[in-house]
């Protein structure tokens, strides 16, 4: 066994003692192909699940069987080892992106984004670990705002020692991997949780029907609606998370700035904050997001 895998079984073991499921991704970060007959027979989770492939469907391939990790660095020894998120291993990540480190300074200083664990990701950003708070916790690209993606539920981490393919950097931790896990903050349980909750009309605001599609007012709606049963104490942040998960969107000419802005506004006013301080926070986020326009086929 070559130096290098080496190193990665002995990380992966590690990671199996602390109950975290790894596997192998390919080098190139993708996940490593499916076997002709998992593309043709597998076609839902129960059935990606229960395969006993060594690495088909991606992470549902991830074990705690140190035997089936040292086989899959066999036979794909440049391989980047993973770990599956979510309730399987425990874990929620809030992963930022080098573009969303901003975000995540203003949600740290907001008191959203205790310290917990943390990883320097090969791309110079990071991969922020919290406790699973059970349920189902929702994976997705900018749940956080531009740039911070959750991998939960669904969802999966590259992790140390591997190397970025592209910027040949290693993913490292900042600290052992072995410490305590913070608790996810219910503010982030809350928006991130499946549930069945009924339709949220205690506070209403009124949505015009403009935009160019479904997914742009669907968007538009579900913010203010997060905004509009915010709690005490995240008040603020979820009218500041809300404009600048909608910035990119009014950048790419998808929802009206103005009555956007406006619908905003008012949402943050109905909920008890003060007019100026609402105005300061739709136009910081705003900024902020504008760098990110997303226009096109909603």
């Amino acid at each position: 066994m070559k130096g290098q895998e080496q190193e990665k079984l002995l990380a992966g073991l590690g990671y199996i003692a602390r109950g975290w499921p790894v596997f192998v991704l390919s080098s190139s970060k993708t996940p490593v192909a499916n076997c002709e007959a998992c593309k043709a027979e597998h076609t839902t989770s129960e059935l990606m699940e229960a395969c006993t492939c060594l690495t088909c469907h991606g992470f549902h391939a991830a074990s705690l069987d140190p035997d089936r990790l040292a086989e899959m660095l066999r036979l794909h020894p440049r391989g980047l080892l993973a770990i599956r998120t979510g309730a399987a291993s425990g874990t929620v990540v809030i992963d930022v992106d080098p573009p969303g480190i901003g975000t995540m300074r203003m949600l740290v200083g907001e008191g959203v984004l205790p310290r917990t664990l943390a990883a320097v990701t090969g791309r110079g950003g990071y991969h922020m670990l919290y406790g699973h708070p059970g349920g189902k916790i929702m994976s997705g690209a900018g749940k956080g705002g531009p740039g911070v993606d959750v991998k939960a539920d669904g969802g999966y981490i590259v992790v140390a020692p591997s190397v970025h393919p592209s910027t040949r950097r290693p993913y490292r931790w900042l600290g052992s991997p072995g410490d305590d896990l913070t608790p996810l903050p219910e503010f982030w349980a809350g928006r991130l949780r499946e549930s069945n909750r009924p339709p949220r009309s205690a506070q209403t605001v009124s949505i015009p029907a403009r935009g160019r599609g479904g997914y742009a007012m669907a968007a538009l709606r579900y913010e203010l609606e997060e905004v509009l049963t915010a709690g005490e104490g995240t008040r603020n942040t979820t009218l500041h998370l809300a404009a600048w998960n909608l910035g990119p969107l009014v950048a790419g000419d998808m929802l009206d700035a103005d009555r956007t802005e406006g619908l905003l506004y008012q949402a943050g006013e109905r909920i008890g904050l003060p007019a100026a301080e609402v105005r300061r926070t739709v136009a910081s986020g705003f900024r902020a997001a504008a760098q990110y326009p997303r226009g096109g086929v909603a």
